[in-house]
């Protein structure tokens, strides 16, 4: 029985690193071939920067390399997040950019292969990682508990405050930019403003903005992603009503806006269900899941520049930039403009600093897409990933300390979701994974670790982590797993 259980989990092991290990010298070697001799030291040392990352942290592959991807482990999904999307498009933008700031963008890129393991590391001497255990996950089941049965009530409650939220913020709202969408479709530039007047500049306590935020990044895929996990593995009538209604609200308030990363959010948290649910995950079956992640935005896309000619092909190439170029773009505007047309800000664009300083919070996005866009009076907003903010904060010391703090952070969260659960695809596991997840992808690319804490709820999870844990450690029983037949 024990060989069978290894044999699965060999075969359900991707091992994505050492595969990696192999193919990254290929790589360097046609990067040296025919790379330009401009681009070539920085092509290489990415190269290098990613071997020695995969070099360091092989024997931890399952929770800090690429290969943790099989169990939607949260650094995994960090690494192969910054990897692809902002430190391989660097190079591009090194091309396409010219400003003497250049080379600290790149070099601050790079260190993140060296800074963020190392935060992880000593986050494994403080509280570690049962290794064994974690690979154990690749062979597991979802599985029930008799705790689950409480998390119907918690649900519902959840449910409840997150219509009262929706209706306070319907209160608020003059205009609804989903009904006007539906009702006349294209003109994408008044729509624009629109979504801006629909909450950024619309006239909210900061307590209401926090539970509108917290509503569609934490509220909603929880109660999405444990209806979904309850309707599943109990099949009841009331956990399949209990989905719906939370499904339906779901859409309805993550798209009201036309943003596109929440509605987008909400498919990609049950896509890290069905993944993580799955024994085997074909490559058909993630290409499915990725295209349904991407409907919802590419829908919104669609009708609001429903008037346009060759409507297909600007859907096409705006996605491709969009995912593929323009955070590591944004990301480079921070280093251009800081400090060459503003001091450091010393913590004046994060909460957690800017209370020192009298002349308030400074709007660091906003200021960004002013000068990018050339646009004194716009309202909108450039976000970059966490490496832009802490720049433009405190220069090298942002970007250094930073880092190594965030792996470090990673590494506690990562290690308190296995300890709660367990080790085991239990609900708790899954609705920690699956709600994480949207915001360490989708999130990270545009947004400081602040921000994704406390703007998006990302604390109240770990509360609810810590909660949990006391309830079950001090005030019940415990109660031993059932394997789901």
């Amino acid at each position: 029985m024990e060989n069978k259980i290894d044999a699965n989990i060999q075969q359900n092991d991707w091992n994505i690193d050492r595969a990696l290990i192999f193919i990254l010298p290929f790589i360097l070697l046609t990067v040296l071939i025919w790379m330009p001799d401009e681009w070539l030291l920085e092509s290489a040392f990415l190269c290098a920067a990613i071997f020695l990352y995969i070099f360091l942290t092989y024997k931890y592959r399952l929770v800090y390399g690429f290969s943790g991807i099989r169990i939607a482990s949260i650094p995994s999904i960090i690494l192969t997040t910054f990897t692809l999307f902002i430190a391989i498009p660097s190079i591009y933008i090194l091309m396409i950019k010219e400003h003497p700031n250049e080379v600290v963008y790149f070099y601050s890129v790079l260190l993140f292969y060296f800074l963020f393991p190392a935060g992880l590391f000593i986050g494994q001497l403080y509280r570690k990682i049962d290794l064994r255990q974690t690979l154990l996950l690749l062979n597991g089941k979802l599985i029930k508990h008799p705790n689950d049965k409480y998390f119907y009530e918690i649900v519902f409650i959840l449910l409840s405050i997150s219509i009262l939220i929706f209706c306070g913020y319907l209160l608020r709202v003059d205009e609804l930019p989903l009904l006007e969408l539906i009702k006349d479709p294209g003109d994408s530039s008044r729509f624009c403003y629109m979504r801006e007047e629909a909450l950024k500049t619309l006239n909210m306590s900061r307590v209401e903005r926090y539970l509108f935020h917290w509503l569609r990044s934490l509220f909603i895929p929880f109660g999405i992603i444990a209806s979904l996990f309850l309707t599943s593995m109990y099949s009841k009538i009331k956990y399949n009503n209990l989905f719906i209604s939370f499904f339906v609200l779901g859409l309805i308030v993550n798209s009201i806006t036309l943003e596109k990363s929440p509605l987008a959010s909400i498919f990609l948290s049950i896509a890290v269900y069905v993944f993580l649910k799955r024994e085997k995950v074909k490559p058909s079956l993630i290409i499915l899941l990725i295209s349904i992640t991407l409907t919802g935005p590419l829908l919104i896309t669609y009708f609001l520049i429903i008037d346009r000619e060759g409507i297909f092909d600007i859907i096409l190439w705006s996605y491709i930039n969009r995912i593929f170029v323009i955070p590591a773009e944004v990301l480079f505007y921070y280093f251009q403009y800081f400090p060459e047309t503003h001091d450091f800000l010393l913590g004046r664009s994060t909460q957690l600093f800017s209370w020192m300083h009298i002349e308030g919070t400074f709007p660091l996005s906003n200021y960004i897409a002013k000068l990018w866009w050339k646009m004194p009076e716009t309202t909108g907003s450039a976000n970059a990933n966490y490496l832009g903010t802490y720049w433009a904060n405190f220069g090298w010391y942002g970007t250094t300390i930073f880092t190594f703090i965030f792996g470090f952070i990673i590494h506690l969260l990562q290690w308190k979701i296995y300890e709660v659960s367990g080790y085991k695809k239990n609900l708790l596991f899954i609705i920690s994974i699956a709600v994480a997840i949207p915001s360490f992808t989708f999130g990270f690319l545009s947004s400081n670790f602040t921000i994704i804490f406390f703007t998006k709820g990302l604390l109240l999870l770990v509360m609810f982590l810590f909660g949990y844990d006391y309830w079950q450690n001090h005030l019940t029983k415990k109660i031993p797993y059932e394997m789901v037949k």
